[in-house]
């Protein structure tokens, strides 16, 4: 029942999507300020599950100049959060890191523990992006802090998830396995099915550069199947690609072309931009199968928008 509601609410979402953006506009222009924030904050997993980035970006931007005429900076600090997440998506990581220090700035002013946690938590997300690993664990570890003194169990879980994501980023792989396991372990036991989605996914990212290859397979596919369920569509491509990644240095070639182009159909429909990251490790496979594509630490490139839930 729970899943069928979850994706009734996605089927309006996606058939309403583009009336709420007027609504957005039209509750801002008409002095509706608490709708012109709170729309776009509402609308936001939808956004970026479906990699609907300069949308989410116009949106917050309208959300933040409302939060700021009501004087409300809890508001604020939330559509500058969600602002540097579109940013960093769009590539624009230096304006990713200036809303997010204005965020962090606003939620300490205000004594704001799970507001300044999760800007941490976004800043790590936007280091990954740019390869900064050893930042972005930093950030993570500081997220992870403030959670536990916040007493936000789910925000310190999705920490934790991203803590083991950044070990593995940085080739500390065991321990990268160690610490996504235990996000794992408190994701099954209180049914997070969004979290279990990244946790597997980083987990299977750890496995693969084990040479666990078989864990490997069983854990992105678990990944997958739950990012299919939530209606996660970029992120169902990027745990795709990885797992091809996987098959191929597994030595089946043919069940990673095969999933490859499963994921290339999902980012092509999407105009998603690393649909070119793609296309290349399809290329070879396609026209000379000897000829294999690299794999290996460039994989976390396709990192998903969105791996903390918070």
């Amino acid at each position: 029942e729970r899943l069928t509601s979850h994706h009734a609410a996605l089927a309006w979402f996606e058939a309403e999507h583009h009336v709420l953006l007027a609504t957005v506009t039209h509750a801002a222009d008409t002095g509706h300020d608490i709708h012109a924030w709170q729309l776009p904050w509402a609308m936001t997993t939808f956004l970026d599950g479906h990699g609907h980035w300069h949308q989410q970006a116009t949106l917050q931007h309208t959300a933040l100049a409302a939060a700021i005429r009501l004087g409300d900076t809890a508001a604020q600090a939330r559509a500058l959060r969600l602002l540097a997440t579109a940013d960093a998506m769009l590539g624009d990581y230096d304006q990713a890191r200036t809303h997010l220090a204005d965020a962090l700035t606003l939620c300490r002013r205000r004594g704001d523990l799970l507001g300044q946690a999760r800007a941490h938590h976004m800043f790590g997300f936007v280091q990954q992006r740019q390869q900064r690993y050893a930042e972005a664990l930093r950030h993570s570890q500081e997220a992870l802090a403030l959670f536990q003194v916040a007493g936000d169990q789910a925000g310190e879980t999705a920490a934790l998830n991203g803590v083991g994501w950044c070990h593995g980023l940085l080739g500390d792989y065991h321990r990268a396995r160690e610490v996504s396991r235990q996000a794992l372990a408190i994701y099954l036991k209180n049914g997070n099915s969004y979290g279990q989605a990244f946790t597997w996914d980083s987990l299977g990212y750890a496995e693969h550069h084990l040479g666990l290859h078989a864990e490997a397979v069983t854990s992105y596919t678990r990944a997958i199947e739950l990012h299919v369920e939530l209606g996660n569509r970029v992120s169902e491509a990027t745990t795709l690609s990885r797992l091809a990644d996987t098959h191929l240095a597994a030595g089946d070639d043919t069940a990673a072309r095969r999933t490859w182009e499963q994921a290339l159909a999902i980012l092509d429909e999407l105009h998603h931009p690393e649909a070119a990251d793609v296309r290349a490790k399809l290329r070879p496979l396609r026209t000379a199968p000897e000829a294999r594509p690299q794999t290996g630490a460039q994989t976390a490139a396709l990192a998903s928008p969105r791996r903390d839930g918070t």
